[in-house]
C-alpha cells in the first residue's frame, strides 16, 4: 500500500451528517511530495467531513511544528503552526475559475477522496516569511547567542562606517557637481 494512500477517506456510500477523522503527518509524509519545503516535521490533522447532499465541506484543523534552521542564528529550530480551513467538494465540472480557491470539483463516480495533497499544501502556505521564534521570551532558548552577539557587533560596525565620509566619494560628487 502507497503511504499517501493512508489520508485517504471514502465519499461513496457516506450518510449524511458529519464524520471525523484524524491523522498524523511525521517526517515520511513530506519525502512523497518532490522538493517539498518541510522535510522534517509533525503535525496532527483533524477533518470533520460534513456530508450534505450535493456538497462535502471539508473543516481541517492542523497543529503542529516543523524543523528549519533559524533565520537569525542558525540553530536547528522547531516552529508551531496551526491551520484551520475549510474546504468544499463538489460535484461535477469547473464553472467558474475563480470559484477554486477553497473548492474542489469532484467526479461523481469517484468513491473515495485522498487528502494528502489539501493537507500538504496548507502546511506549505501557513509557512512564515522567516524562520524565526521568540527566543527571548522561551525560558530554555535554542538560539546561539554567540553568533546573535556576532550579528549585532556587525550591524554597530556598519552604522560607524556608514557615518564615516569617505574621501574619494566626497572628491567623486565635486567633480561630478563641476560639470
Amino acid at each position: 500500500m502507497d503511504y499517501l494512500e493512508r489520508f485517504t477517506i471514502p465519499i461513496k456510500g457516506m450518510n449524511i451528517g458529519v464524520h471525523e477523522y484524524q491523522f498524523n503527518i511525521e517526517n515520511e509524509f513530506f519525502n512523497h511530495f518532490e522538493d517539498s519545503l518541510i522535510k522534517k516535521g509533525e503535525y496532527d490533522v483533524k477533518v470533520l467531513v460534513d456530508r450534505k447532499e450535493r456538497i462535502i465541506i471539508l473543516n481541517f484543523e492542523i497543529n503542529g511544528t516543523y524543523d528549519s534552521k533559524c533565520d537569525r542564528c542558525l540553530t536547528k529550530i522547531s516552529i508551531p503552526s496551526l491551520i484551520d480551513y475549510k474546504v468544499y467538494l463538489k460535484y461535477g465540472v469547473v464553472v467558474n475559475k475563480k470559484e477554486l480557491d477553497d473548492v474542489v470539483y469532484i467526479n461523481v463516480e469517484d468513491s473515495s477522496f485522498n487528502l494528502s495533497d489539501i493537507i500538504h499544501q496548507m502546511i506549505i502556505l501557513s509557512l512564515p516569511m522567516s524562520n524565526t521564534y521568540d527566543c527571548e521570551n522561551d525560558p530554555n532558548p535554542k538560539c546561539d547567542f554567540e553568533m546573535l552577539d556576532y550579528l549585532e557587533n556587525q550591524n554597530i560596525i556598519e552604522e560607524n562606517e556608514k557615518d564615516t565620509i569617505n574621501p574619494i566619494w566626497e572628491q567623486l560628487k565635486k567633480d561630478f557637481n563641476k560639470n
